[in-house]
């Protein structure tokens, strides 16, 4: 019988526990402050489609558990969500839309938006099923297409070809194009004692649901005593279908002194790859440095290298169509001198949004919207408190998504 009441006494203590858990909730949820996104200059309809999702939390109480917050132009929502998104967090926006959306589609798939492609014709998943044992490495590609207009689901699993060596793979973009499905991949693979990763691409027939053809679209060894290698591909949008990749190779070396570890970058290029051609070409623009910060962006005509240089966000853009280097403008931003906090951009229907991702009672959240071809600036504003008596204590706020509806 103890053995019985031991198994009791852990139940009871779970359910206090979680009550206890909602029940706290449930009393602060009143206190949540509500966020507004406060003019400075320029017109507020800039920022009429434009929502921030992040999260919220009170420091000065000892709760290590913050609240989902959305802001818009028009204020602040909560959503505390269940027990387990407040600990693990929640999937991005887009996922869950498509979660609500297209809910038997969705059903027992990952929530990493790189497995998604979607237009207005088609939603596209692929995943990567790791089958290996201790003997042997085996992985397979899972595929899943939902035509929309007749709510067709097309699914199959592939084999992933030429994985001897393969140590593991995580798929990074998914595109879909006239009959073809686009997996581009993240490869490492190891040869003899020595490992590298790849950037790779398989290309899938989904007439005959096989793969037609696949090859490594650039190579990166493992760190070089102090040198090593980093690629990374500019972000676009993930509703929307793209011709072209384009990645960032960059070459750094760690320098380490008496007083301090730093990075220098010894050598950067920029690459486009064709999806239809598989041609791959350098993208050559003079004195151009990137950050390591992904804050550039790619619309699918137009690259635009976002950096920061102090209290301003330097902006060159590039045009694939023609070619050409556009004219650099740059966007001031406020916050104190020699302090450059992390940014979010993205760019849409020729305008490009920026927002400081992180606010507190010493750090200032900019949100900004400027022209991206001449840099002129829109709307400029900070987050701020509705109430400003709600301005005192300790607080945190980070902001890790932005997009415009």
């Amino acid at each position: 019988m103890r053995k019985y009441w031991k198994f009791i006494a852990i139940i009871v203590v779970i359910v206090l526990s979680i009550g206890t858990f909602y029940v706290n909730a449930a009393l602060s949820a009143e206190q949540y402050p509500e966020f507004v996104i406060e003019t400075q200059s320029g017109d507020a309809e800039e920022i009429k489609s434009l929502v921030l999702d992040g999260s919220y939390s009170d420091t000065s109480t000892m709760s290590y558990v913050s609240t989902n917050v959305k802001i818009t132009g028009e204020g602040s929502q909560y959503n505390r969500g269940s027990f387990l998104d407040r600990v693990i967090g929640q999937p991005a926006t887009v996922i869950k839309e498509l979660q609500k959306d297209y809910h038997s589609f969705m059903r027992g798939k990952n929530a990493a938006i790189n497995s998604f492609f979607e237009d207005n014709r088609f939603l596209a998943y692929a995943d990567v099923n790791d089958l290996s044992s201790l003997t042997s490495r085996e992985f397979k590609f899972d595929i899943s297409v939902l035509n929309k207009e007749d709510d067709n689901i097309n699914s199959f699993t592939l084999e992933v070809p030429d994985d001897e060596g393969l140590d593991y793979l995580v798929v990074e973009d998914v595109q879909l194009s006239k009959g073809w499905l686009y997996l581009i991949t993240h490869n490492m693979k190891r040869n003899n004692e020595n490992y590298y990763g790849e950037k790779h691409i398989y290309s899938i027939d989904m007439a005959n649901q096989k793969i037609s053809s696949q090859e490594a679209i650039i190579q990166v060894p493992e760190e070089q005593g102090e040198t090593y290698i980093d690629v990374q591909f500019i972000r676009t949008s993930p509703t929307k279908s793209y011709d072209q990749l384009i990645m960032i190779k960059t070459e750094i070396q760690n320098i380490e002194d008496e007083e301090s570890k730093r990075e220098k970058v010894i050598n950067q290029e920029v690459i486009s790859y064709d999806l239809t051609t598989k041609k791959k070409e350098k993208i050559n623009i003079p004195d151009l440095q990137v950050d390591q910060n992904q804050l550039s962006f790619f619309d699918g005509s137009t690259v635009y290298f976002m950096t920061l240089d102090g209290q301003e966000l330097a902006v060159t853009p590039y045009s694939l169509v023609d070619k050409q280097v556009g004219q650099s403008f740059r966007i001031p931003r406020t916050g104190e001198e020699g302090f450059a906090y992390a940014q979010m951009t993205t760019v849409k229907d020729g305008k490009i949004y920026v927002a400081t991702s992180q606010m507190n009672a010493k750090i200032n959240a900019d949100v900004i919207v400027a022209d991206a071809q001449t840099g002129e600036t829109l709307f400029k504003g900070q987050l701020a408190f509705k109430d400003s008596s709600e301005e005192q204590g300790n607080f945190e706020l980070y902001l890790h998504e932005m997009y415009v509806e």
